[in-house]
């Protein structure tokens, strides 16, 4: 059976969705918390480690095209080492998925939705993204392709509606550095190592035309969507202000909510919520593709789709229990705790597959092999 595959372009368009949904979730109140006005700059300076990070646990996949983190890792380390790490890998997707669902639905009951059960709304999502998880990567790249437009329209849009505005209060950015650099580098801690998310690239690069390019394809929209995190902070702190802003829940919802243009175009923060909920499709889709194909290759299945329902099942209970309300979720997301956590997942594992390759190709050198 062959392999499907997707585009490039429309690796980059699932990536870009992927890093902009937690953007638009948490990241200003976590950059503004301890950066204040200086904000922006930290969504600048958490590119950097970033990119490093994604290149770190990235560049290996390039170095097996054809092979998700699964095969490989039982290649360099042999069949039970091997499973055991990435089963470590494939726990991320499941404790991301749940997260950003959960992070949504609470948003939903939290504005709107004040009178629906909290089950419901994660129950639909997760239904949602599974049925395209099911149909398949393509699938999966199709909807990217049609939704992506969308999607960068309507938080281009939320981002453009408060420009009458900006002009006064870009003064809410002032003084520029007034406390120093360490506020600004607590900051871009938690931005940097949301790069997390990005671990789905160790087994999607198989699926994609170009492979060799997927690393590429992966900082091309780590760059863009850190763009848009550089202009999300810049325009809700200067509108919300840096004290006012580092108190929100949302504070991105926040910011578009104040946001009248007129006595009869108000509440356009549907804008944003909507393009939240298109990006979160398919960042759920991709994150239970990932999960079943990782997991089946793991139990040695030829298909990954009979794994579907169950753990659509799991990821429902979990996306129910992975907090108790919408303030664990925030605690969970502050680098105190976030970024040693994340950090383990990313660095850990590859450091043993890096030193397993490197040691192979030592091998294979001293035998004389090609």
């Amino acid at each position: 059976m062959p392999r499907e595959k997707i585009a490039n372009r429309q690796l980059y368009f699932i990536f870009f969705m992927i890093r902009c949904n937690i953007a638009v979730a948490f990241l200003p109140v976590l950059t503004t918390a301890y950066a204040l006005q200086d904000a922006w700059i930290s969504s600048i300076v958490q590119f950097f480690p970033a990119a490093l990070l994604l290149i770190f646990f990235g560049s290996l996949g390039t170095r097996f095209p054809d092979l998700t983190v699964v095969q490989y890792s039982e290649k360099l380390l042999g069949r039970w080492p091997g499973k055991a790490l990435s089963l470590v890998i494939l726990w991320v997707f499941l404790h991301m998925a749940a997260l950003e669902v959960r992070t949504y639905a609470e948003m939903l009951v939290t504005i709107f939705l004040t009178e629906t059960p909290l089950i419901l709304l994660i129950i639909a999502m997760v239904i949602a993204a599974a049925a395209a998880a099911y149909a398949g990567i393509e699938v999966i790249g199709r909807a990217a392709d049609l939704l992506f437009p969308v999607y960068l329209l309507m938080i281009v849009g939320s981002l453009l509606m408060p420009l009458p505005q900006l002009k006064v209060a870009l003064a809410n950015l002032e003084p520029v550095l007034a406390r120093g650099a360490g506020p600004v580098l607590r900051g871009a801690i938690t931005p940097a190592t949301v790069t997390v998310q990005f671990l789905v690239l160790t087994i999607l690069i198989p699926s994609v035309n170009e492979p060799k390019r997927a690393l590429r394809t992966a900082l091309g929209a780590l760059t863009g969507s850190s763009a848009i995190l550089v202009l999300i902070a810049v325009v809700t702190t200067a509108i919300l202000g840096p004290q006012q802003g580092a108190r929100a829940i949302f504070p991105f919802f926040g910011m578009v909510r104040v946001v009248a243009l007129s006595e009869f175009i108000e509440r356009i923060e549907v804008l944003a919520i909507f393009a939240w909920g298109l990006g979160l499709f398919i960042e759920v889709a991709i994150y239970l593709f990932c999960g079943a194909q990782g997991l089946a290759q793991t139990m040695g299945l030829k298909n990954y789709r009979p794994l579907i329902m169950p753990m659509t099942v799991i990821w429902t209970v979990f996306g129910i229990h992975v907090s108790e309300n919408v303030f664990q979720l925030l605690e969970f997301f502050k680098p105190h705790f976030f970024a040693p956590y994340a950090l383990a997942l990313m660095v850990l594992p590859f450091t043993i597959l890096w030193a397993a390759y490197l040691f192979h190709r030592l091998l294979r050198r001293q035998s004389g092999a090609p």
